[in-house]
């Protein structure tokens, strides 16, 4: 059997597409990583003779050579580390270079950046003025509340087809990081109707698509198709940050928190695996709370100092 890198980069991603059936997301994201690697150790590498340093060697490349961020590259090794243990398992290789390897990348603690509640009513209102506008205008309000009210993922939500929506009891059925199934759901009067309203608008687009969202045009709607629209949407609605998809999932999620929902079922809706991850929110409003009680500067107040 051919141990090229070429070669096992190729027979890697048919088993993640035929065997693990991961989603054509994560099938991208993982060629990207790999073709990088690829190009570093040149078209005719064997992955017989890739050890640790070799590993090591790539790693400060991507840091140094590429100025990449912590993210990218921690990605990007996690990628190969897949595929290596892929082999071992498999056999091609007898131990996976990353076996003990010393490479740990310290991602820097960031808080995720959610929008303010007036900058959230200014996009819905911006939104909302464009109804009139045809299919696009409906698509996209829905777009923005559904993103809103359930926390999806922008790739969770294109991904969706038409057969696992549920109009009646307003439930989708998504498939999340890991090909992990959950359900979603549009709750409030405001967030069925939007739906009820995309649904309506829908009826009357000629398409051969089955998935959920489709453009006036017939065509399925992609991840990059809605960022388009959303920066646009809001720089009308006078949002001077650049807003995107995620922002929304963020700010679902911290709205959730600040409203008492318990962290488990806030945990649930945006399909963590690890509780961990979740409660970062609880951190961004912690940090809301003391921006709110230094503004009020109580103490102030009474002394007559303010």
């Amino acid at each position: 059997m051919s141990t090229s890198l070429a070669g096992v980069m190729e027979r890697f991603l048919d088993h993640c597409r035929i065997a693990k059936r991961l989603s054509a997301n994560t099938l991208r994201a993982y060629e990207a990583d790999l073709t990088d690697f690829l190009a570093h150790k040149g078209k005719d590498a064997d992955v017989a003779d890739i050890d640790r340093d070799g590993l090591r060697h790539y790693a400060r490349a991507l840091f140094d050579a590429k100025g990449l961020k912590e993210t990218t590259v921690k990605r990007r090794m996690a990628a190969l580390k897949v595929m290596f243990r892929w082999l071992e398992r498999d056999e091609v290789i007898p131990l996976s270079p990353f076996h003990r390897l010393d490479l740990s990348i310290r991602l820097p603690r960031r808080l995720p950046r959610a929008l303010t509640a007036d900058e959230m009513r200014r996009l819905l209102r911006s939104a909302e003025r464009g109804l009139s506008d045809g299919h696009d205008s409906v698509l996209l309000h829905f777009v923005i509340v559904c993103l809103f009210v359930t926390g999806l993922r922008v790739g969770e939500l294109t991904g969706v087809g038409l057969s696992e929506v549920d109009p009646g009891e307003g439930t989708i059925l998504v498939r999340g990081k890991g090909d992990r199934e959950r359900r979603v759901f549009l709750t409030g009067q405001e967030a069925t109707e939007a739906l009820t309203a995309y649904m309506a608008s829908r009826t009357g687009i000629t398409t051969v698509s089955d998935h959920f969202l489709v453009t006036a045009a017939g065509g399925e709607v992609t991840a990059q198709h809605i960022r388009r629209r959303l920066a646009s949407l809001a720089k009308r609605a006078r949002v001077e940050r650049r807003v995107t998809p995620h922002m929304l999932r963020h700010t679902a999620a911290t709205q959730l928190i600040e409203a008492g929902v318990d962290i488990r079922f806030v945990q649930k809706l945006l399909g963590h695996a690890s509780i961990a991850t979740t409660q970062i929110y609880t951190q961004v409003s912690d940090s809301s709370l003391r921006d709110t009680m230094e503004r009020a500067d109580t103490l102030a107040r009474v002394k007559g100092w303010r």
